[in-house]
């Protein structure tokens, strides 16, 4: 998905509170808006929002000398959720529907995300009625079918805190799936994007194979991965993608893969035809 002038003005947004979070004085505040300025000045169109989110991060990181500005933020988005867990998965246990309710609360769960205008400010209200919340972009059957008929998915974590939710998917994928799973994380710190030590740290490497794209870009930039991503990736027979940066670098594909994400912005909103603030769970060839 290549960008659009309408992201321009969420790049600089994006930059300045990320700047703001790393430490910055105001001077370096103003030294990353320029230097981001400079690039958009240049930048190809063809490129992807997650390029640009890589961009604004390593300008970042050599001003302020910050590598992972958003630690404390994960740290505490991680506790948050584990401190439900229980709770949420005594739901999905309980519920009707359990595979599908998974799949739903994991989607919500999209929302706890450092990089778009955040709409929230207490994780726990997020899910409160996750349950019923009702889309037409939410194609549940498509992914049953497929995954019936598939040995191999590749699950795409997206964010800290939300991993906490991945979990409790791949838990019930495993309980009513015999497919064999492999989750992907971030190669390296960037925005609030799950990494291998939030992997460890919600116990998620306790319960699945957990590998990292070899890479920092807050999506799949396939070019810039690791070999061993790769070989997960092309050998995969389905691919379950979480998050708008999962969907901007990889909607383009031919792969299987669904997309699971929360619409959080015009820009996505339209690609898919949906609404901002709808709940999307769909393959990338429908």
């Amino acid at each position: 998905m290549k960008i659009s002038l309408d992201c321009f003005p969420c790049f600089l947004r994006q930059a300045l509170e990320a700047s703001r979070i790393s430490g910055a004085d105001e001077n370096e505040q103003k030294d990353v808006l320029n230097s981001i300025m400079s690039t958009l000045l240049k930048v190809s169109p063809d490129i992807t929002p997650p390029q640009i989110g890589w961009l604004i991060h390593s300008t970042i990181r050599e001003i302020t000398g910050n590598l992972d500005p958003y630690k404390k933020i994960k740290t505490f988005h991680n506790n948050q959720v584990m401190r439900i867990e229980a709770d949420l998965v005594k739901l999905i246990k309980e519920s009707y529907e359990p595979f599908v309710d998974a799949l739903r609360l994991a989607g919500t769960g999209n929302l706890i995300d450092m990089g778009p205008e955040r709409q929230w400010t207490d994780i726990r209200d997020i899910f409160q009625s996750f349950s019923s919340k009702n889309s037409d972009f939410f194609d549940h059957p498509s992914f049953e079918r497929s995954i019936k008929n598939s040995g191999k998915l590749l699950y795409i974590g997206d964010n800290a805190g939300e991993i906490v939710l991945d979990k409790i998917l791949i838990n019930v994928l495993f309980r009513e799936t015999n497919v064999d799973i492999t989750y992907a994380v971030r190669g390296k710190p960037i925005i609030n994007d799950a990494t291998m030590e939030d992997a460890q740290f919600v116990g998620m490497t306790d319960i699945v194979r957990v590998i990292d794209t070899g890479a920092d870009f807050p999506g799949v930039v396939l070019e810039s991965c690791s070999e061993e991503f790769l070989d997960y990736y092309h050998k995969a027979d389905i691919v379950l993608a979480k998050g708008q940066g999962n969907y901007e670098s990889l909607s383009d594909e031919s792969k299987n893969i669904f997309f699971l994400l929360q619409a959080k912005c015009p820009v996505i909103a339209d690609k898919i035809g949906c609404q901002v603030g709808d709940l999307v769970f769909k393959n990338g060839k429908a």
